[in-house]
């Protein structure tokens, strides 16, 4: 009976604790997504063509060589990003560009462009017409819609195996091409067209106990410009309503506040593709806790791939 009672008044203060992080990190959250800056999340205008960007990580801090290569294979193009620059965890900078692209791979990646703008808008329309032409009493498109609605899912398919073709050919061809690596400083790197920075948010030593907050600054570094900008303030999982299921995971992706994707750069530079960005959530589950069974530097070396051919690395 003593035992019984033990273990109810330990569940109870347990239960108690875990509430009270929970409304915690909401009144505390309300707080943050409150300040300055507000709005939290704007873009003044989109770049289609930004030819160099220079991303600097401050959270983790750095692109590892594992990220470097996933940036590169996902974002250099050599076309409308021509040099691409990260910051690495040793305090350096590397700086990726192809050597000698040749004018039939730069036709082939504009030809890429139109045939996925292409497939977009036709993509766009198809599910548009979706919604208007299916019942869903009868589960299935309206009779009187049947050869309207083929012809749009027609488009649609054909438009989407053409734009799939011409992505793998280029992936064919992208892996032929040069990349020369330099590894330089921040103060020698060449000048970059725009830059993508991402910070940690300051946050009170009572509030770093239940809230992450980060914040990303894109600025035309010609004309010094901030053209984007995005603070997002979420919850740590262990102060949030439900638990991380997945597992290893440091705050919860749908923020209290800012735009919930790390890929927010992606709708600025709109011909970036999307799909890839470093996992700083789980990085940062392991850099704050670092007793759990599976140390960062073996989930880390797992993600590993290999770069694309090098054709030398500089430091200077």
């Amino acid at each position: 009976m003593k035992k019984s009672i033990i273990f109810l008044l330990a569940l109870i203060m347990s239960i108690t604790i875990y509430a009270s992080d929970v409304i915690l990190s909401n009144t505390l959250g309300a707080y943050y997504c409150a300040q300055e800056p507000n709005p939290k999340t704007y873009i003044r205008h989109t770049v289609e063509e930004p030819i160099s960007i220079y991303w600097e990580d401050n959270v983790y801090p750095g692109f590892d060589e594992a990220e470097c290569s996933g940036m590169v294979a996902n974002y250099l193009d050599g076309v409308r990003l021509k040099t691409m620059a990260l910051n690495t965890p040793e305090g350096k900078v590397r700086v990726y560009s192809y050597a000698n692209v040749p004018q039939s791979f730069i036709d082939l990646v504009k030809a890429g462009y139109a045939a996925k703008k292409d497939w977009q808008d036709k993509d766009k329309i198809h599910q548009d017409a979706f919604k208007k032409m299916y019942d869903k009493s009868n589960h299935k498109i309206r009779d009187e819609f049947s050869d309207e609605w083929k012809e749009i899912t027609t488009k649609s398919g054909d438009a989407y195996r053409k734009n799939n073709a011409i992505t793998k050919q280029i992936e064919a061809e992208k892996v032929k091409l040069d990349l020369i690596i330099t590894e330089t400083t921040k103060e020698q790197m060449p000048q970059m067209n725009y830059t993508v920075k991402t910070d940690e948010v300051h946050l009170s030593d009572l509030a770093r106990k239940v809230l992450f907050g980060d914040e990303m600054t894109i600025t035309d570094n010609r004309t010094h410009e901030v053209i984007a900008y995005n603070r997002r303030i979420m919850q740590l999982f262990s102060a949030a309503l439900l638990p991380d299921f997945a597992g290893g995971r440091y705050y919860v992706q749908e923020g209290l506040c800012g735009h919930a994707s790390k890929l927010f750069d992606r709708n600025v530079f709109t011909t970036l593709r999307r799909g890839y960005s470093p996992d700083d959530n789980k990085k940062l589950f392991y850099k704050y806790n670092p007793c759990v069974t599976l140390p960062c530097s073996i989930y880390l070396k797992s993600q590993q791939k290999t770069l694309p051919q090098t054709l030398k690395i500089e430091d200077k």
